[in-house]
């Protein structure tokens, strides 16, 4: 490409003019990295850095500004993480500034985060919140606008959580060489191109992949397993849809993945899966070029074309357009600059992110904080005991139960229901190790809230938030079931049970019986405090017996008389002995009318009888 090139460099501010090399890598989802390379034998030189002046440029900004005067300048900025000084065989050896773009600076260390509720943008926004934010020129243009119902970041840098959500929801994710672009840009330059003039070498493949896909995700709100098929259909560019219809008559059959995104609808799968076959139909048709146009960078529109030599003349076919998805920049010395790049069909709208990190999921550590279920499904809501920087409560978690389900006669709640109380501590596992599946699996005590346990280890005991309980002891054997008011059940573990009831004791049953070996016993008798009247009632709709097979019934008042009352016949009758009606002072019958039958002899006597 003819034209003179214009090469700028200076480290804060200070103007480089005299080196033996300068390179960039580039690439789409990765640091960019420069190395800045000096002869050191030059070190007396106007305008070169030493070793000793190298040192003071760490950490330091670097600045570069590359180009034709017609056709305008590349710009990058970065930061400076290394001076080094390669020597071999007694030369002076080369003295090397190397570092990366500002991306850098949010890749300083694994990290926790906790989203609930928040878009990309938002996401983003909070966890690169503390970084420089003239350095990172953070522009956000994500295609997803709606929000996410909850993320977590795991143990991953900012930089590598980014990337992650690029991967997973398909969004594009670069440096500019200016701005950390996260979603596609709203414009994008272009760069005409013509091979033999300024592109000397291009490699243009077309490769097969298997589209046909199904990814499933099972909803446990509505117990239904959502999925969506990956349709695979040829379309746009001609040497992309035969790449399209190769790969599906190579690749015949649908392979079924579980999703590993987290989505909340039917729909969200589908988009989901229609974004990742874009991403993979993408990568099928690929160029390789290098050329000496300083123009070409990353995120812009390589247009390329041709001449094509035809009778007395030259026509201009075109080649096709193409994104450049990643380019290596070199310049000597002096002045001369040539580049190679590589780059996916132009109106790609998703990128494919082959290489990035997934967090391995282990089990947390987390507080309950809402427990008050909309849907009534038994969830819970958890903070994860982390110290980080965002760490929202989490969405409504389902709770693992040692029995769950239904059955025929009972629709919900079959088994073993416990819901963790606010304040809870509990432990977090996540369904087949993904981070986008919490799951509660647990409650444990801590120092303030655990007793139990010592050399015996006799008590285990079953409580609630009022103060009910269920204690077993396997020391005596007991059993006690006591509730907030006091009433308690105990079975002391030597054969006797006693029920205390503070107020009162009912039971309501059609049939009762009731059976002792030996005696019942039963007694009222007012508190020691007063109160109570110490009445036992008997009462019956129908009829009251009462029979002893071998001894006496003895009804006795102590105090008072005993009344023996009906609203028709009295009748008081010994059906083999005699019937005593005996008073110890006076025995008197009171009626309109007496009457007194004898089947043989009625005999009164006294020492002194009246009958009137």
């Amino acid at each position: 490409m003819e034209g003179k090139l214009i090469v700028n460099i200076n480290i804060e501010g200070t103007p480089i003019l005299h080196f033996s090399s300068f390179t960039l890598e580039q690439r789409f989802n990765a640091h960019h990295y420069f190395e800045l390379r000096f002869n050191h034998d030059e070190m007396g030189e106007p305008g070169l850095i030493s070793l000793e002046k190298g040192r003071n440029y760490m950490g330091k900004n670097i600045s570069v500004q590359f180009g034709k005067l017609a056709a305008g300048e590349q710009q990058f900025t970065g930061k400076v993480t290394k001076v080094e000084l390669s020597q071999s065989h007694g030369y002076h050896g080369t003295l090397i500034v190397s570092g990366y773009s500002p991306s850098i600076l949010i890749d300083r260390g694994p990290d926790l985060g906790s989203y609930l509720n928040k878009d990309l943008s938002a996401i983003i926004r909070k966890a690169t919140e503390d970084a420089p934010a003239n350095d990172l020129n953070l522009q956000l243009n994500p295609a997803r606008k709606e929000p996410i119902d909850y993320l977590i970041q795991y143990r991953e840098s900012d930089y590598e959580f980014l990337n992650r959500l690029s991967a997973e929801y398909h969004e594009w994710f670069f440096y500019d060489g200016v701005k950390l672009q996260f979603g596609k840009p709203d414009k994008q330059e272009e760069v005409k191109l013509v091979y033999g003039r300024d592109v000397h070498a291009l490699q243009y493949a077309m490769q097969v992949a298997p589209l046909k896909s199904r990814k499933f995700f099972y909803s446990p709100k509505e117990d239904e397993l959502f999925k969506a098929e990956a349709k695979a259909a040829p379309s746009g560019q001609p040497d992309l849809a035969h790449a399209v219809n190769a790969s599906n008559e190579l690749y015949s059959k649908v392979y079924s993945q579980p999703l590993q995104v987290r989505v909340d609808t039917r729909q969200e799968i589908e988009t989901f899966v229609a974004n990742e076959e874009k991403s993979n139909i993408a990568d099928l048709l690929q160029i390789t070029a290098s050329g000496d146009n300083p123009q070409v960078g990353l995120g812009k529109i390589a247009d390329i074309s041709m001449s094509v030599k035809e009778s007395m003349s030259f026509n201009v076919q075109q080649l096709g357009r193409f994104l450049v998805t990643a380019v290596y920049h070199h310049v000597d010395g002096v002045g001369h600059y040539h580049n190679t790049f590589e780059g996916i069909v132009a109106d790609a709208e998703r990128i494919p992110v082959r290489q990035y990190d997934k967090p391995l999921a282990d089990m947390q550590l987390a507080m309950v904080e809402d427990n008050e279920d909309p849907k009534g499904q038994g969830r819970v809501k958890v903070k994860f005991k982390w110290e980080c920087n965002c760490n929202d409560a989490s969405e409504w978690l389902r709770v693992v139960s040692p029995n769950a389900g239904s059955s025929e006669k009972v629709s919900t709640n079959r088994g073993f229901r416990f819901v963790p109380e606010k304040g809870d501590q509990v432990v977090v596992a996540f369904e087949e190790g993904n981070i986008a599946r919490p799951i509660v699996i647990g409650s444990v005590f801590h120092g303030k809230t655990g007793t139990g346990g010592g050399a015996s280890n006799n008590v285990k005991s079953l409580s609630t938030r009022s103060g009910s309980s269920v204690t077993l002891n396997d020391g005596d054997g007991s059993v006690v079931v006591k509730d907030p008011s006091g009433g308690v059940l105990t079975m002391h573990g030597d054969g006797s049970v006693t029920l205390n009831a503070p107020v009162s004791f009912t039971i309501n049953t059609k049939d009762f019986v009731l059976n002792a070996g030996n005696t019942v016993a039963i007694n009222a008798q007012p508190g020691e405090g007063g109160g109570g009247e110490g009445t036992v009632t008997i009462s019956a709709k129908k009829s009251i017996s009462g029979t002893a097979d071998t001894e006496d019934i003895n009804f006795t008042a102590t105090a008072k008389g005993i009344l023996i009352s009906g609203n028709t016949d009295v009748t008081v009758e010994s059906v083999t002995a005699a019937a005593n009606i005996i008073g110890s002072t006076l025995a008197s019958m009171f009626g309109a009318d007496v009457t007194v039958n004898g089947g043989g002899t009625i005999r009164v006597g006294s020492p002194d009888t009246d009958i009137i």
